[in-house]
């Protein structure tokens, strides 16, 4: 059943009513005497159709630009890791940029509502394209991962901030349509990806694969800047920066760093019970205290207001996103490393063999927008406990891969992890850090028979017999690693059921009583 809702109605049709709640809400007219509305059966900010279809192509471009780079690197990664021979740093290359992008995002929320939408959405693509150029112009490892890390900075704003401005600019009633539509430009893009990174690496040079952001973001941008209409905040500058919330963005992005770290030093360059990584741990752990601190009590604008996380439905929602993410990232960077590792495929080949994970994303990314949108039958809650059930289920069976399996598997298993997939940062750390020392423990008594301490460059030159160790040790520490996902779908499965049970509500009628309030 049910739970009951805490809400304020809110009578459209009576003027004197919206009057005195266009003043609590300090309503701003937009530019282009485009209206800014306070009726939730409408766009807050009220646009042309052919504005809104333009400006949504921009934003549909931007996701594009940041989920293609998320994807296209992964079948990259092993040609990557062999030209600056530092496999045992393959999870950098998504951790750096997950990293940002997860420790700003919150931030940007907030400069939007200080800065404005549009003048903050245009600083995310720049800072993504800057980080994308300089991705391309690595010379080693290191250069690469701090490159990722200023291509995070942008990354994490552009989809936050896409999924603000569409609440704009298209009614609450469309929301669900043009988002299930944003996840299918992401899934799209998420095929697209591990094909073109394949195709670059095997054709061309895998610094194509940050070249190709740097036209599609302009696009993007004169896109935004042509057909995005937004107000604009007002206020001094001086103001605007004393309304950040400094000490919380940079304890959020520092406790994160701490954590991480040992997350993937542990075991491999550092032993788990070092000094080091034990400090560190402490560390993220005491700022991550600290930052609730500041948030419930120190800051005037705090990035995550704590009213936000008493609602339990909502804090449900952050925690079933964040083990979502965790999976999806997890399965989109090492899947293909199965495949070119142990079945001998090429880049592309790869690229090929992730498209059912990611053809089960966009299905059920698009379906349940479109269905969440046209039907109130289905709740929320239950289209996240659907989708934990999937993860858990599709991780567990690609968990058995191994080299004998068989193409109907490979097929099949992706396809139920990918529909499931509907917090990565620490997802591909904890993958990256169990693969590392598991494949470490698996090659020590056999490092003695090889030419090198790189068993993966020279697997082409090596005999059979000692082929067959390799990859015997590559896939037991890739199995065991999948493992991993099998309690993250179970404790997103957990969240889900955490939720309340909310249906989507449909708005189709005018001058009737409209609920405003929390889920």
């Amino acid at each position: 059943m049910a739970e009951n809702v805490t809400s304020t109605t809110v009578n459209i049709s009576d003027e004197q009513n919206a009057d005195s709640f266009n003043k609590d809400r300090d309503v701003t007219l937009a530019p282009d005497n485009e209206k800014v509305s306070i009726d939730p059966t409408v766009p807050k900010v009220q646009m042309s159709k052919s504005k809104v279809l333009l400006a949504f192509l921009g934003l549909a471009l931007s996701i594009l630009l940041a989920a293609l780079d998320q994807t296209i690197v992964a079948t990259a990664l092993p040609k990557i890791a062999q030209d600056f021979s530092a496999l045992d740093q393959i999870s950098w290359v998504g951790s750096a940029y997950l990293l940002t992008a997860t420790a700003f995002q919150p931030t940007y929320g907030k400069f939007s509502d200080i800065f404005g939408r549009k003048s903050t959405f245009l600083t995310a693509i720049v800072l993504f394209e800057l980080g994308s150029l300089l991705c391309g112009l690595a010379t080693n490892m290191d250069m690469l991962i701090i490159a990722r890390a200023i291509a995070g900075l942008g990354g994490g704003g552009i989809f936050g901030l896409v999924l603000i401005i569409i609440s704009e600019i298209v009614s609450l009633q469309d929301r669900g349509k043009y988002q299930g539509m944003i996840g299918g430009v992401f899934g799209i893009s998420s095929v697209i990806g591990p094909l073109l990174g394949g195709a670059f690496t095997d054709h061309a040079s895998w610094r194509w694969a940050f070249y190709i952001n740097l036209p599609l973001g302009a696009i993007a941008i004169i896109f935004v800047i042509a057909f995005l209409h937004l107000p604009h905040p007002e206020g001094s500058l001086v103001d605007k920066l004393k309304r950040i919330d400094w000490f919380g963005t940079i304890f959020i992005a520092a406790s994160t760093v701490c954590v991480l770290l040992p997350l993937n030093w542990g075991g491999n360059t550092y032993e788990w019970d070092s000094p080091v990584i034990i400090v560190l741990f402490c560390v993220g752990g005491v700022g991550y205290i600290i930052f609730a601190y500041i948030e419930g009590w120190v800051a005037k604008e705090p990035l995550a207001p704590g009213r936000l996380f008493r609602n339990r439905t909502v804090a449900a929602c952050f925690s079933v996103n964040f083990w979502q993410g965790m999976a999806f990232f997890s399965l989109t960077y090492f899947v293909p490393l199965f495949y070119q590792i142990v079945k001998g495929d090429t880049a592309t080949e790869s690229g090929l063999e992730l498209l059912p994970l990611i053809l089960g994303v966009v299905i059920a990314s698009i379906f349940s927008g479109q269905l969440a949108s046209r039907t109130e039958l289905i709740s929320y809650k239950a289209y996240c406990i659907f989708g934990a059930v999937l993860i858990t289920v599709g991780s567990g069976l690609i968990s058995t891969f191994d080299e004998n399996s068989n193409r109907g598997k490979q097929i099949g298993y992706l396809l139920i992890a990918g529909v499931g997939v509907v917090g990565a940062v620490f997802g591909i750390a904890i993958f990256g850090t169990i693969f590392n020392n598991q494949m470490i423990k698996n090659l020590e008594p056999i490092l003695g028979e090889l030419p090198s301490a790189d068993p993966i460059g020279l697997l082409p030159t090596l005999s059979n017999e000692m082929r067959m160790k390799v990859i015997n040790a590559f896939v037991d520490a890739l199995s065991i690693s999948f493992k991993f996902l099998i309690p993250v779908g179970i404790l997103c499965l957990i969240s889900a059921f955490i939720m309340r049970n909310v249906k989507p509500t449909l708005y189709g009628k005018k001058n009737e009583n409209v609920v405003i309030g929390e889920l």
